[in-house]
């Protein structure tokens, strides 16, 4: 041991050379014989391990790794080996990479991880209970993973017990232990679906649910935060294990987690769990993480375009998950960033799901017990629009947009029922209030935009829920249409689209802030999109194409975005005019702007605005960066730049060479064409079915012949057989007595053999005649069928204006239902 101290400068006062102090430990912790001999040795490297780094991992590395595996029942020399090597490749700020100098922390993993396994004994070392045993590995393999990430990936995955290893530590019951080896897996699952795939199948689901649920779900500290983002890596992107997810009632444990336990007890004073908005609860900085990641663990499930969200929607609808999430999206108790998850969370549940859209229109938001008695509950859907107008944060009010959108998506009859809400309710005398609607409160917003010119997303707000109510819905666009609002400059009443147009002007000349306009240039685009009745009623009122031109053809003074927008709105009042307003018909309209704007400038307006920044990540519109305080550059909704971007150059090629197609002709062109092939489907069809129809009747007619044949002549047969088998069972033949008793008794074996071999006989023909009775029914059945088809191929035709002549069938069934 003399060696030692003084080889570390425990004796004498002497500087000695670190390159040779560190060859002789070297040396030492490989052939000393005595193990404290080697633990010393371990333990003066990793003294020197910090201040002489480079020249330890030089020297000592592989020297370490051998101690690993050779000295694994003492504690100290693993504890020591294990602490050296995290020190050797830990990246070290102030050194590794800067001023030219190597990056060693790189360069020593990369010698580790290069023999899989080194990494393979690191894992075997994690079965030793012994506390520092377990920490120092699991620090070391966090370090390896932080500097080489994919390698060591690469390296887990060749060793057969490496993940069982790392799962079995989240059963120890050392907190320090379990929280290390979470943060290990978190940042092993990060990017590789494979390690994710094997974990999951660790029965990890359930293992980390049960420690979320154990530690207090949403009330818990950041073990519950840990267990929850391992949760998101295994399910993000990876379908294989959302279906493991699900199909191992995973799902039906998430109403679970959004619940409290520290507000009520029962009277033996055990928690009762609360809902999160209930009154008392209280929103520290832990508790609102947690509630976010639970609601990002439901929208993962649920992502739209995954092909595994129509199944989870399913069942989160049977297990009532949606309910809870709707209580803490429209509850003001609730903390806004919580608010706003659930709100994504909501639409992402019901986006698609016709029974989810259901459920969200049936709640009803009751007052609280603070309220004034006069407030009345209000809908759902209500405080969605209330929520977009006039959220708190922008982040909540693009929420609240998303989740209104998501109510809407493909579901024809939810677009209905708020298209009839744009007409104003009547005044309420009982309350001297005027009662709000989703539909009178988008429109009042936009039309009142001076009254918010602070604020003008209300008014961008209220155009973007509009327009989703009346895209791609014919019905809803003639619904708008007949909408009218009073005039103060007329005695009549004006048509809500023409309302629009003037606080469009109004906006331009008193410059309005551009989210104002681009919004209501949205709208009334999305709205004249698809319908020649709309595009009649815009042009009926010659201002507005003056103006739309006016801003066309500006040189300066308007914006680029404006003037995009407003040539998309004449492209699209060219593309779906029907020539039923006589002062612009198609082809008037076409030499107007060619005439007026010029081909290429109308063009030109267009791609400028495709090519706008603001244009281009309008898919972030409910994302924005930066300070949350400030208003964000959101000018466009997502589903209107892919609507634009889909449909502006057919028609704007349509508007420069005339002798294309319009979208109406070609619209009835498709029309007629898929009529004609269905109609000719139909006839093929009946052809096809009268001609089964009568070989069937032919088949029937032969075979009904040949059964009364066969059942005439098996009666028959069935009679003979009884006949014998009565004389022969009844009136045995007398036996000569001169006949010996051996011979009468061959005699009377043979007579019961013959009545045996009969009455099987007559069993055989029994199942025969029952087998053709069956064809027979089978057959008519059959012809039932046929007689049902080919009428209802005939109404068809029919309904499609084809002649078809009556036959004897229709007659025939004429008078079975007259009698």
């Amino acid at each position: 041991m003399s060696f030692l101290f003084s080889a570390l400068g425990g004796g004498a006062v002497k500087e000695t050379d670190p390159q040779e102090t560190v060859s002789k430990l070297v040396d030492r912790a490989t052939h000393a014989t005595l193990l404290e001999d080697r633990r010393a040795a371990v333990l003066g490297l990793k003294a020197m391990a910090r201040d002489y780094r480079q020249i330890v991992g030089s020297a000592a590395l592989s020297v370490l790794v051998g101690v690993l595996k050779t000295d694994r029942m003492d504690v100290e020399i693993i504890k020591a080996a294990l602490e050296t090597l995290n020190v050797i490749c830990s990246f070290d700020e102030d050194l590794d990479g800067k001023e030219g100098r190597e990056d060693l922390s790189r360069l020593f993993t990369e010698v580790y991880t290069k023999d899989p396994a080194n990494v393979t004994v690191l894992l075997e070392i994690l079965e030793e209970f012994e506390f520092y045993i377990r920490f120092n590995a699991i620090q070391f393999l966090t370090t390896l993973l932080e500097t080489s990430s994919e390698r060591l990936q690469e390296c887990v995955l060749t060793s057969p017990i490496g993940i069982s290893r790392l799962m079995d530590l989240l059963d120890d019951s050392r907190e320090i232990i379990r929280n290390e080896s979470l943060l290990l897996l978190i940042a092993l699952t990060s990017n590789n679906a494979e390690i994710q795939k094997i974990i999951a199948f660790e029965n990890a689901f359930e293992r980390l649910l049960g420690i979320v649920l154990a530690e207090g779900a949403s009330d818990g500290d950041i073990i519950v935060q840990d267990c929850l983002t391992l949760t998101l890596n295994l399910l993000r992107y990876n379908v294989s294990n959302q279906n493991l997810f699900r199909e191992s009632s995973c799902i039906q444990k998430i109403p679970s987690l959004l619940l409290t336990h520290s507000i009520l007890q029962d009277q033996q004073g055990n928690p009762v769990p609360t809902s999160l908005t209930h009154h008392a609860n209280t929103w520290n900085n832990q508790k609102i993480i947690n509630a976010e990641l639970i609601l990002e663990l439901v929208r993962i499930l649920v992502s739209p375009n995954s092909p595994n969200t129509t199944m989870n929607q399913k069942i989160m609808n049977q297990g009532q998950i949606l309910l809870p999430i709707i209580e803490l999206a429209l509850s003001n108790r609730v903390h806004v960033k919580v608010r706003t998850q659930a709100l994504n969370a909501v639409g992402d549940v019901i986006r698609g799901n016709t029974a989810n859209q259901e459920v969200l229109g049936k709640y009803v938001v009751m007052p609280s017990s603070k309220q004034t008695a006069h407030e009345i509950p209000t809908s759902a859907i209500l405080c969605l629009v209330k929520t977009a107008l006039s959220g708190e944060s922008y982040t909540l009010r693009a929420a609240g947009a998303y989740c209104f959108q998501s109510f809407v998506f493909n579901n024809q009859d939810n677009q209905l029922a708020l298209a009839a809400t744009l007409t104003p309710p009547p005044f309420d005398s009982t309350s001297n209030e005027q009662i709000e609607s989703p539909g009178s409160l988008m429109i009042s917003s936009v039309l009142d935009w001076k009254a918010s010119k602070a604020d003008p997303y209300r008014a961008w707000f209220a155009t973007n829920l509009l327009s989703h109510i009346v895209s791609e819905n014919p019905r809803c666009q003639e619904m708008a249409l007949s909408v009218k609002m009073d005039d103060s400059d007329s005695a009549e009443p004006i048509s809500l689209l023409h309302k629009l147009m003037y606080a469009l002007l109004v906006g331009c000349r008193e410059g309005a802030d551009i989210r104002v306009i681009l919004g209501i240039l949205a709208l009334l685009a999305t709205w004249l999109f698809g319908s020649s009745q709309a595009v009649k009623e815009f042009l009926s009122e010659g201002s507005n194409l003056q103006f739309l031109i006016e801003q066309v053809n500006a040189s300066s003074g308007v914006d680029p975005l404006i003037q995009g927008m407003a040539a998309y709105i004449i492209s699209i009042c060219h593309e779906y005019n029907d020539n039923s307003e006589a002062s612009f018909t198609q082809s008037s309209l076409q030499s107007l702007i060619v005439s007026r704007i010029g081909g290429d400038v109308f063009m030109s307006r267009i791609e400028r605005l495709k090519d706008s920044k603001y244009f281009q990540k309008a898919a972030l519109s409910f994302h924005p960066a930066g300070d949350s305080k400030m208003i964000p550059e959101v000018y466009f909704d997502a589903a209107f730049v892919d609507l634009l971007k889909s449909s502006s150059e057919p028609m704007v090629r349509s508007v420069i060479n005339p002798k294309g197609k319009s979208a109406i002709a070609a619209k009835k062109n498709a029309e007629m064409e898929q009529l004609q092939a269905l109609v000719d489907s139909y006839k093929l069809k009946l052809a096809q079915q009268e001609y089964e129809l009568v070989e069937s009747r032919n088949i029937l007619a032969q075979t009904e012949m040949m059964h009364k044949e066969e059942v005439s002549q098996l009666k028959n047969e069935i009679a003979t057989l009884n006949a014998k088998a009565t004389a022969q069972s009844w009136a045995p033949q007398p036996i000569s007595p001169k006949i010996e008793a051996p011979a009468a008794a061959a005699v009377t074996s043979e007579m019961h053999a013959k009545m045996d071999a009969l009455t099987m006989e007559l069993q055989v023909k029994n199942q025969q005649y029952d087998v053709i009775l069956q064809e027979q029914e089978d057959l008519l059945v059959c012809l039932a069928e046929s007689d049902i088809t080919i009428k209802s191929l005939k109404d068809r035709l029919r309904a499609l204006g084809q002649e078809v002549p009556e036959d004897d069938l229709d007659d025939d069934e004429d008078d079975d239902d007259a009698e």
